[in-house]
């Protein structure tokens, strides 16, 4: 149902845009460019005042949302559309008698911003009802007596939505993957009813939605250009695999990596688009479409690159609207008067350290498989441990190390690992019949590395409290971070730039380089609490804008947008 609701959004007439107007209003110039060629959005140095960029947004992008002119979609009849919300509309018509959508200056901004949460909150995966009510919009006729309590509707059941939004635990914000199971029970009370007003609607909105600042219209634009992709896109124009396309190849299917290339970004330029020799300008615009996927950037048609070539358009537009939708609730877990902060993007395997708004250096990281997944958390870094003890979580030494230890026993020594009975007395390994422990229940022994070459944390641990027993540690591989897919870990985050990371957190706290140097020297274990805490974010974001504006794209690693289908890779 929404892929037609989105085929229908894309039906520009000017005279059905006419009819979602309000029986009094007159048509905006809004409307008046229904005709015209999309635009990019250009962004503006200044910052526009929230009014402006308000009314500006319609003019910006809402030109490319109209409706079509077919008359037998409308519904004519009062009976055709029953509320969902029946009681809720009797209390406010009785508080509120006079039409709340139609009649004063806000009202058709408002309007448009219930067709816009709709919209995005549909393609984020949210519950069918709203893009029923989506579906409605497009249809009905302003004449008819239903027009304005469909609004209202769809007005109480975003509300209701929201309200499920907000109950949702950390984790499950960042990976919104059962939205669309939640229930549309709206909680309001009487007093709440009775201070219903137009301003308050509009208001209401307006909290509902988030901050409408330019990173929001950059999202709205591309999830608007994928659909139109969409709609325009041949539905049997997959690229074939077959060899490596790389520069030289004479390919049959080149133009069409051409043609997507110009899908991602229309302004690459080619000579010949149709021309089957894969040329300097195709690879290096293929470069940069594969630096924004966070591929290799070698300009060949690989697998991982027809991957993301034969992504679908609209799938692209879901996961622009579901991260959206991620980071406005990201927002409300973030601590704003926190000087400094380390926000870890598992699906984009990367780390940022931010210091009182800027960033101060990227970090590499390796992340969890997908069998043993990082966990998506926040909280906040209290201690960096020098030379740390690996304490084996139990899944590691069942899994991984008890299979291991029946075909080499001395495995223990070389690895310089140290086992303890639960009363704290040190094992000697060799007295460990390694045969008979199994590698299912529970295991009869503490296990943990000494610190120094070799020990899986590497030199460095940054430990916050948290209940899955995971940190970000440095590493003895560190050939993994070449690796452009890096999801190898049993669940705590690998990160490249560790010493780095130890200098800063060590520095705010008041503590030298040369301290922290004389404590790696001395290579015994070295607990170095911080006077302030660092909040530390695992999110989970797949596609992103940079500081510059740059749109981003990465694999659902972890499989949380169910909605968005899948490419074999």
């Amino acid at each position: 149902m929404l892929l037609g609701i989105i085929s229908a959004l894309f039906c520009i007439n000017v005279a059905a845009a006419v009819d979602i107007l309000g029986p009094s209003e007159q048509p905006s110039n809004v409307f008046k460019q229904a005709n015209s060629q999309p635009r990019t959005v250009q962004v503006n140095s200044q910052q526009p005042t929230a009014e402006a960029t308000e009314l500006a947004v319609g003019e910006r992008l809402l030109s490319r949302l109209n409706w079509p002119n077919n008359t037998s979609r409308l519904v004519t009849n009062v009976d055709d559309y029953q509320v969902i919300y029946p009681e809720l509309q009797r209390s406010i018509q009785q508080f509120h008698p006079q039409p709340l959508w139609y009649g004063y200056a806000k009202a058709r901004n408002a309007r448009d911003q219930i067709q816009w949460l709709l919209l995005e909150l549909s393609l984020a995966g949210g519950p069918d009802a709203l893009a029923s009510w989506l579906s409605q919009i497009n249809a009905i006729d302003s004449s008819n007596p239903q027009w304005d309590r469909l609004y209202t509707d769809a007005f109480l059941g975003l509300m209701a939505f929201y309200q499920q939004l907000i109950g949702l635990d950390y984790a499950q914000s960042m990976a919104l993957s059962h939205i669309n199971q939640l229930s549309l029970q709206l909680l309001i009370d009487e007093p709440w009813l009775a201070s219903l007003s137009h301003e308050r609607v509009y208001q209401q909105l307006a909290g509902l939605r988030g901050d409408l600042d330019i990173e929001r219209l950059r999202f709205r634009q591309q999830m608007l250009h994928w659909l139109n992709v969409e709609k325009n896109r041949a539905p049997s124009e997959a690229i074939d695999f077959g060899p490596l396309i790389r520069l030289g190849s004479n390919d049959f299917r080149v133009p069409k990596v051409r043609q997507r290339l110009l899908e991602f970004d229309p302004r690459n330029h080619f000579l010949e688009v149709d021309l089957p020799l894969m040329d300097t300008e195709t690879v290096a615009a293929l470069k940069r479409f594969q630096l924004q996927h966070g591929l290799k950037t070698d300009g060949i048609v690989g697998k991982d690159t027809l991957y993301w070539l034969n992504f679908k358009p609209i799938d692209r537009s879901k996961m622009l609207a579901k991260n959206l939708l991620r980071e406005q609730l990201l927002k409300g877990y973030m601590q704003a008067s926190a000087q400094q902060r380390i926000v870890v993007n598992v699906p984009a395997y990367q780390m940022s350290y931010i210091n009182q708004g800027s960033e101060l250096f990227q970090s590499k990281v390796v992340v969890g498989r997908a069998s043993r997944a990082t966990p998506l958390l926040v909280s906040e870094i209290s201690s960096v441990v020098i030379n740390p003890y690996w304490n084996v979580p139990r899944t590691i030494v069942r899994k991984d190390i008890i299979p291991k230890l029946r075909q080499d026993p001395s495995y223990v020594e070389r690895k310089r690992f140290e086992l303890f009975d639960y009363d704290g007395q040190a094992i000697p390994s060799e007295q460990v019949d390694w045969t008979l422990v199994k590698d299912t229940g529970a295991f009869p022994y503490r296990m943990r590395q000494r610190p120094g070459p070799g020990n899986a944390l590497g030199g460095y641990k940054f430990h916050f409290d948290n209940q899955f027993a995971v940190y970000l540690h440095d590493t003895s591989s560190p050939e993994l971070f070449s690796e452009f897919q890096r999801d190898f870990s049993s669940g705590c985050v690998r990160v490249e730039a560790a010493e780095v990371l130890a200098e800063q957190l060590l520095k705010q706290a008041g503590y030298s380089e040369s301290y922290k140097q004389r404590i790696v020297a001395k290579g015994k274990p070295k607990w170095v609490r911080l006077r302030q805490k660092v909040p530390v974010y695992l999110v989970y974001f797949t596609s992103w804008f940079d500081e510059t504006g740059g749109l981003h794209y990465r694999k659902d690693i972890y499989n949380f947008d169910p909605s968005v289908k899948q490419l074999s890779s």
